[in-house]
């Protein structure tokens, strides 16, 4: 088996250590077809599932039609607003500052409450001043606006349209007098009822804690209300920069628990929260704390030496990668659909622990499978479409999209022991003999 440092597929690519932001990470090969979703799809699902807030979009006649594509209608079931602005010829060279500043007083006009303004390659190439416009117009309209940039060329695949939409929106909040039991959960929505919840937040609400849930799902009226909370607890990656800007201007504190996989951490977390509001879980947890403890024992007797690399559909493959390193294993090449804010610390823990993994952009599996074949990690985490792939794979990773706690731990580490199982000891020891995995480009 050749040593990863001589396998000539990879030497493009940048150790995590290389990589400070999105725009860092290769793709894994030149194939890049299909390629990744653009960023102003998901901020247009975003806005058309917030009850109460108007959009409007704002580029060329190619992203007012894709955008119409996932969110149809002009108009929402609650009276909203989701206007498209196509630049003319002129704009696209000159600007549109005029006919912006038009289009958001019809908007007012015909009763937008709030208005997210979603600006798209265009107007973030020619450096259109958005800010400049919503603070000029501001004084003149009733509704609130705020704006997100998502031009896809700064943008390369979806999850900026999440966070940047989410953390957008952050700014239609104002500060209030604090409810001392009142936590806003960021990053799932009010009924998910397809998602498990997590036993943490039935205990909460049973002990006399009120909780507002912050995600596509919620309406205007929560997010403009959210100032009064004492405690953001933060269940998804999508959330955790809107938390830092509540944080820095509403002065909300807040715990992060979508990134906690390690027993010990989750712990942290749970006590800090209890403190906060002077709770007792007395036995609420500890049955789920001692499942997911019996697992990871099991999973440090098991796991340790396996080489992974993570796939496409991992949401966090830095933050597991830590916690898998924990365990004994070592990442080889991680797939990195976006490089969070978060992210850097996040790394800094895994290169402390000795793994400063090859990170990449995949995007298609039939150029990418064969290098991942020559790779030959023990395990594959993520999801690949190729029934006939030799290496074992943990798929359906996004199962656990809006879990934390215990209960992902557990289920995530029954899931890897399972394909683990299927693992031949004895070639473990034969490759972790060799050099491969350990060399340092």
């Amino acid at each position: 088996m050749k040593e990863l440092k001589e396998l000539k597929e990879l030497k493009h690519l940048k150790r995590l250590s290389s990589v400070k932001s999105g725009t860092g990470i290769k793709f894994l090969t030149p194939a890049v077809s299909p390629g990744s979703h653009c960023p102003m799809r998901i901020a247009s699902v975003i806005v058309k599932d917030i009850q109460g807030l108007s959009s409007l979009l704002v580029g060329t006649q190619e992203c007012a039609t894709h955008s119409r594509l996932f969110n149809p209608h002009p108009e929402g079931r609650q009276g909203e607003l989701h206007w498209l602005y196509t630049l003319s010829d002129q704009e696209v060279v000159f600007g549109c500052r005029e006919g912006l500043r038009d289009a958001l007083k019809k908007m007012d006009q015909a009763g937008a409450r709030a208005i997210l303004l979603i600006a798209t390659c265009i107007p973030e190439l020619i450096g259109e001043d958005m800010e400049g416009i919503i603070q000029e117009i501001q004084p003149e309209l009733s509704a609130r606006v705020t704006y997100v940039m998502l031009g896809q060329f700064k943008n390369v695949s979806h999850p900026p349209g999440s966070w940047k939409t989410m953390k957008a929106l952050g700014l239609l909040m104002e500060k209030k007098a604090t409810d001392p039991r009142r936590i806003n959960v960021l990053g799932r929505a009010p009924e998910e009822d397809h998602i498990p919840e997590p036993s943490l937040l039935p205990e909460l609400v049973r002990q006399g804690i009120a909780l507002r849930y912050l995600a596509p799902g919620a309406s205007l009226e929560d997010l403009q209300s959210a100032g009064d909370a004492a405690l953001n607890l933060v269940v998804s990656p999508y959330t955790q920069p809107l938390a830092v800007q509540m944080q820095e201007e509403l002065g909300i504190p807040y715990v992060s628990l979508h990134h906690r996989y390690a027993v010990r951490d989750i712990d942290q977390a749970y006590e800090d929260i209890a403190q906060r509001f002077g709770l007792s879980w007395g036995d609420a947890l500890a049955e789920e704390r001692r499942r997911a403890l019996a697992q990871e024992h099991q999973a440090q007797q098991r796991l340790g030496g396996l080489r992974f690399v993570c796939v496409p559909r991992v949401d966090l493959p830095i933050p597991l990668s830590v916690y898998l390193t924990g365990l004994g294993m070592e990442p080889l090449l991680l797939h990195l659909e976006e490089y969070y804010p978060e992210d850097k610390d996040h790394a800094g823990q895994l290169i402390a622990r000795g793994q400063d993994p090859l990170v990449c952009r995949m995007v298609n599996e039939e150029a990418e499978l064969p290098i991942l074949q020559k790779l030959n990690p023990d395990l594959c985490i993520g999801y690949m479409s190729y029934t006939d792939i030799r290496i074992p794979c943990v798929a359906n990773m996004m199962d656990y999209y809006g879990q934390v706690g215990y209960e992902r731990t557990r289920g995530l580490l029954t899931r890897i022991l399972g394909v683990a199982a299927k693992v031949d000891p004895k070639d473990i020891k034969e490759q972790g003999g060799m050099a491969y995995g350990t060399a340092s480009l």
